[in-house]
């Protein structure tokens, strides 16, 4: 298994070169398509390994976390037809699986607590919302780098995919956090626990619900609304990661 994470990160390596030499530029898609497809695979055989949906503990985590946000990229591709913020996606992917390859990967009985569906899909619909804000950060950047040379409307499909990425983003946020109420009621017979993960998300929460009231009540627009969804990115990472590593809590991803 470790071959195909080490393939799935030179194909990533792979995608992210062609798309900065011209000869081969054009064979980019392609190439990214067939750097998803081999860390599918990769999640796939984790899931037959271990006998479960591979979303358990932070190696787990980080697969699905990556390739949320290449499978998010591919659609970018198909629905604009145009390159967007395709190094900074893949960067990112490539830091989540370097993390991953670094990450306990041992394979440990589930708890009980996780054996049920609403934990799945409060995993699912997390990691999806994660790298919708990821994206949209991502193509606040590539807003603000290319704001004064870019052609107008890129600049406005760009606008387009921050605001998108950010509305879809917290309306599966918001399943998440609905599905994870349930889930801690079942396991814990609570719906909300006073713990850093869970008051982190609410204020993650809170934040996309103010990108999202800025855009469509003030307009906001340009570079506030790039600025403001690079700055989400780094609430979103604290919330996944840096809740996790650095203060105590129920979750471990």
């Amino acid at each position: 298994m470790d071959l195909l994470l080490y393939t799935s990160i030179l194909s990533y390596l792979l995608a992210l070169v062609s798309i900065h030499l011209k000869r081969v530029e054009r064979y980019f898609p392609s190439i990214l398509l067939l750097a998803w497809a081999i860390h599918t695979a990769l999640l796939v055989l984790r899931g037959l390994a271990t006998g479960h949906a591979p979303m358990i503990g932070r190696y787990e985590s980080l697969l699905f976390f990556g390739w949320s946000i290449t499978s998010l990229n591919l659609f970018l591709l198909y629905r604009y037809r145009f390159r967007t913020a395709d190094s900074l996606n893949i960067l990112i992917v490539l830091a989540s699986l370097l993390f991953a390859l670094y990450s306990e990967k041992g394979i440990y009985p589930v708890p009980i607590v996780l054996k049920t569906r609403w934990f799945e899909v409060h995993v699912v619909t997390s990691f999806f919302s994660y790298a919708l804000f990821t994206i949209a950060a991502t193509s606040g950047a590539f807003y603000l780098l290319m704001e004064k040379k870019g052609p107008p409307s890129r600049l406005r499909a760009l606008q387009e995919i921050i605001y998108r990425s950010a509305l879809w983003g917290f309306f599966l946020f918001s399943l998440s956090m609905t599905f994870g109420a349930i889930w801690a009621y079942l396991a814990w017979g609570r719906y909300w626990l006073w713990e850093p993960k869970t008051l982190s998300s609410m204020v993650l929460w809170l934040y996309f619900a103010g990108l999202i009231h800025t855009r469509f009540l003030k307009g906001w627009r340009g570079r506030r609304l790039g600025w403001v969804a690079v700055a989400g990115f780094g609430f979103t990472l604290f919330t996944y990661l840096g809740v996790s590593i650095l203060l105590p809590n129920s979750h471990r991803m």
